[in-house]
């Protein structure tokens, strides 16, 4: 034991002495094993997959997918990540993916018979504990998305049904998940989706990005698509909903579409923009580059990029996004030749620090340069936010000439609305958070007449 331990000090010491910058990112630290088991279609040799985090009692945690295994990290001193957790399934596999609810992580494979995964963090890093292994509901999923206001999971690309979606909850018990639904939806099988406020946003491959309402999960109603011709694999929203963006995985050289939602309650949206950045190609007329994860913290876009590595871009307008911040995760390629490189990332951890993952070369965790996730916009209007942190009642005081209404919303750190409403002309009100996974929030204030502010929330 003393002897392993030694070796991941001098292994983690010189990955952190290594480190390399990159355009406005440097790494903090990299863990990697070549003795886990490899996955080889097509003779890839794939180590790693999907990637999440978690905060739990203000120590993060960050989750990656092995061949054979979940990883777990404790990743509190980015400098040293921990392997705090490492749990087998029954098969090799390329995809593992994760969500997190609660202190738990939620994990599903593709190409396996294993099911759900669901592992508490509530005690970590000392004990985490594998409270669910079970495929009573799928066998496989390719991917899994979960909202964290509703407690509903939605399975995607399930061996149960291939065109729609199951519905799971997990909200009155994190360990036990409860069937609630199983449908077919218009535009057939879904490779990943996003969730917000009951409504669903569904990459659905060749046939496009499709958008439903599920709040009657028993009847969920199809709202609109767009289709711009490429295998649609992910996308992210911004925070007000205006805009979502996008990825398509195939062919090579998709770039990242921008989509104007404003109309869609009128069953309309469009594609405005796209954008694409290639960081390996001696020629950016060769558009080769395949974007495949993206994710927007306050006003940045996160975005996977393969053999590229991690973008990031500042998408304050989104229709002119600007490349900010990069970093290679795969440094090796030399032309684009396909499946290498970054998996996925989460950069919504409160200490800044960015966890990314690379099919190769394993777990990075990474920090830009520039300060980003505590610049909020200025105060123009006098806000209090007490006690803060909260875990019961979180009082808004606004200190305005304004005798009006003023509006809040409580996004998390995801971009979901947590909470909203209005103070029907108080100049304070009680909110109650006690019924809110804890974790880091921004409470947006506006006037009527235009002023606003941002403050960020710690509920506990």
């Amino acid at each position: 034991m003393k002897s392993s331990l030694l070796f991941l000090f001098f292994f983690l010491t010189f990955n952190v002495l290594s480190a390399q910058d990159s355009l406005n990112m440097v790494r903090l630290a990299r863990w990697d094993d070549d003795t886990l088991p490899i996955a080889s279609p097509g003779n890839l040799n794939l180590q790693y997959s999907g990637i999440w985090a978690l905060t739990v009692k203000d120590r993060e945690y960050a989750v990656i997918g092995g061949a054979l295994h979940v990883l777990i990290f404790d990743v509190t001193q980015p400098t040293q990540p921990a392997l705090v957790g490492k749990f087998a399934g029954n098969k090799n596999t390329i995809w593992r993916e994760f969500k997190s609810y609660k202190n738990r992580v939620y994990a599903v494979s593709d190409n396996t018979d294993e099911g759900l995964m669901i592992f508490d963090l509530t005690n970590a890093p000392n004990n985490i504990t594998r409270t669910y292994y079970s495929n009573e509901f799928f066998n496989s999923s390719h991917t899994i998305t979960l909202d964290t206001i509703s407690g509903r999971i939605y399975l995607n690309g399930t061996n149960v049904i291939s065109n729609g979606s199951l519905v799971l909850s997990v909200k009155d018990n994190p360990d036990k998940p409860v069937l609630l639904a199983s449908k077919a939806l218009q535009c057939g099988y879904i490779h990943d989706s996003y969730v917000r406020n009951d409504t669903l946003y569904a990459s659905s491959g060749n046939n496009g990005y499709c958008i439903y309402d599920f709040r009657d999960y028993n009847n969920p109603k199809f709202l609109a698509a767009e289709n711009t011709g490429g295998y649609n694999h992910n996308s992210w929203l911004t925070r007000d909903g205006r805009y979502a963006f996008y990825t398509e995985e195939i062919p090579r050289g998709q770039p990242i579409q921008v989509v104007d939602l404003q109309n869609l309650s009128n069953g309309e949206i469009e594609a405005v923009h796209s954008f694409l950045d290639n960081l390996g190609a001696p020629d950016d007329t060769i558009k080769q580059a395949i974007p495949h994860n993206v994710y927007i913290r306050d006003h940045y876009l996160y975005d996977s990029q393969y053999e590229d590595g991690l973008l990031v871009y500042d998408v304050s307008n989104p229709l002119a996004p600007v490349l900010k911040a990069h970093y290679d995760t795969h440094p090796e390629n030399m032309q684009y030749n396909g499946y290498y490189g970054n998996w996925g990332n989460y950069p919504w951890l409160p200490s800044g620090t960015i966890v990314t993952s690379d099919m190769q070369n394993g777990l990075f965790l990474l920090k830009l340069k520039f300060p980003v996730g505590t610049q909020l916009p200025a105060m123009e209007l006098p806000v209090i936010l007490s006690p803060n942190p909260a875990s019961d009642l979180l009082s808004i005081r606004v200190f305005s000439n304004t005798t009006g209404t003023w509006n809040y919303r409580l996004f998390n750190a995801a971009g979901q609305i947590s909470k909203s409403g209005a103070s029907e002309g108080r100049p304070e009100i009680q909110l109650r958070v006690s019924d809110l996974p804890t974790g880091l929030y921004f409470m947006e204030v506006r006037t009527e007449d235009g002023r606003r502010t941002t403050r960020r929330v710690v509920i506990d």
